[in-house]
């Protein structure tokens, strides 16, 4: 797939803390990449890989491992979620209870500047700006991108919420290279 007039630019955030988080990672990114309507950007799309305390949900669960990808796609807002859900459901997602631990977890979190709030998807995701375990891995790949309801750059809600309550422990434990053992330059 080539990037053209059809294709949309994308921002996916991916998340596991069951099992082997990093394998569960990566193989989300292959698979992503593997659909025929979807490409990564290996090249500068994806992030470090973080390990972050979990937010709300059921206690004693383990620590994430969280980044997010760039993708370019052919496919609708509404497909390219219906195409994620997907993937987590073949990679072993079961959802039971809302924010329960989970082997994967990927969601959309922009699609262009689109915003929306009547259906599935949310575009924005709602909690894109609240998450300092979305907004570190987002802004490694999407920093000068404009909020397009906040009109901030997700370089400038990541400063905020780090200086936010509550903190958020957000931990880098590997560089960009995480998914694939390419070079990658920094954007910012």
């Amino acid at each position: 797939m080539r990037n053209g007039p059809d294709t949309a630019t994308a921002y996916l955030g991916l998340g596991s803390n069951l099992g082997d988080r990093l394998a569960a990672l990566r193989a989300a990114v292959f698979a992503v990449d593997d659909h025929p309507q979807i490409r990564v950007d290996f090249e500068t799309g994806t992030a470090s890989l973080y390990e972050t305390a979990p937010v709300g949900g059921p206690s004693n669960q383990g620590p994430f491992f969280n980044s997010a990808m760039r993708v370019v796609t052919t496919l609708t807002p509404v497909e390219l979620l219906h195409a994620v859900l997907s993937i987590e459901e073949s990679l072993g997602r079961v959802r039971r209870q809302r924010w329960e631990a989970r082997v994967i977890d990927i969601d959309l979190l922009l699609y262009e500047d689109l915003v929306t709030d009547d259906h599935a998807p949310s575009l924005p995701h709602p909690h894109l700006h609240k998450r300092q375990f979305v907004l570190e891995p987002l802004a490694e790949i999407a920093c000068h991108v404009i909020h397009p309801v906040l009109k901030l750059t997700i370089a400038d809600l990541a400063r905020r919420r780090r200086t936010g309550e509550p903190a958020e422990s957000v931990v880098l434990v590997g560089g960009p290279r995480w998914p694939r053992e390419t070079p990658q330059a920094a954007q910012c």
